[in-house]
């Protein structure tokens, strides 16, 4: 009875420790789940053109869209409608669109965001010194046409995933995440050995090219809200890139 007095608390203890634990894990299982059908029914919703999408965005952790503006160092700032300034994407190539915080992050769209077959080490340091002004930044490329794609994520100019390809892989660094995985994308190694311009290489550097908007969904935001007539007529903010950051 003396043993039973005396071992019961840390026994009581173990329980309630082991009972957390397994509720932790459940939870975190849950979580995972909620990811993956988040994306679905995000592509399941919409299910727009690639095209409809712009070819380069940023992703932002803000909910102050003048904030990230003004830490980019954009000039000539004004406000503007979602609408207009997604159908004047491609009048000024010196001029990006900062849009209005969806769920926890800004949205920067234009086309003086690199692209990663131009220069991918120009593309890196314009990443990092964004990510050094902006905190956590993702970065999102996927052009249909050439199958160029490319994703990544920085926080505070740390690299914690990043892949490019266009026509070889360019950029490979860090583990492949969960949402690369359950969404099905594939990431060549470098200098992988098979053959240029064979069906199953295009086919599948054309799935990661579709299934990027998914990726972002699950990561943070797919563009493709600002469709949604809701979000149309809400302010961002446009501006222009005063130096390109090479």
């Amino acid at each position: 009875m003396t043993m039973l007095l005396i071992l019961g608390p840390f026994v009581f203890v173990w329980a309630v420790a082991g009972l957390f634990y397994a509720l932790g894990r459940r939870r975190s299982r849950q979580l995972r789940l909620d990811e993956i059908t988040f994306a679905r029914s995000v592509r399941q919703r919409w299910s727009p053109s690639i095209f409809s999408r712009p070819r380069t965005w940023l992703a932002v952790r803000s909910r102050n869209p003048e904030d990230v503006a003004r830490s980019m160092g954009l000039g000539e700032l004004h406000p503007c409608a979602c609408a207009e300034a997604m159908a004047d994407a491609d009048a000024d190539a010196e001029r990006l669109f900062v849009s209005p915080s969806v769920n926890g992050w800004v949205v920067v769209t234009g086309r003086q965001l690199p692209g990663p077959g131009e220069d991918i080490d120009a593309c890196y340091r314009f990443l990092a010194n964004m990510s050094e002004r902006l905190g956590h930044v993702q970065y999102f490329h996927g052009n249909p046409a050439l199958g160029h794609h490319a994703w990544a994520k920085l926080i505070d100019r740390q690299v914690t995933r990043a892949y490019a390809w266009t026509g070889e892989t360019t950029w490979s660094q860090g583990k492949p995440t969960l949402a690369e995985e359950k969404t099905g994308m594939r990431c060549f190694d470098y200098l992988e050995d098979g053959e240029d311009g064979s069906y199953q290489q295009w086919e599948t550097v054309g799935a990661n090219v579709d299934r990027l908007p998914v990726l972002a969904s699950i990561w943070s935001v797919d563009p493709v809200v600002f469709e949604d007539p809701a979000m149309r007529m809400k302010p961002g903010w446009v501006g222009r890139l005063a130096k390109f950051h090479r």
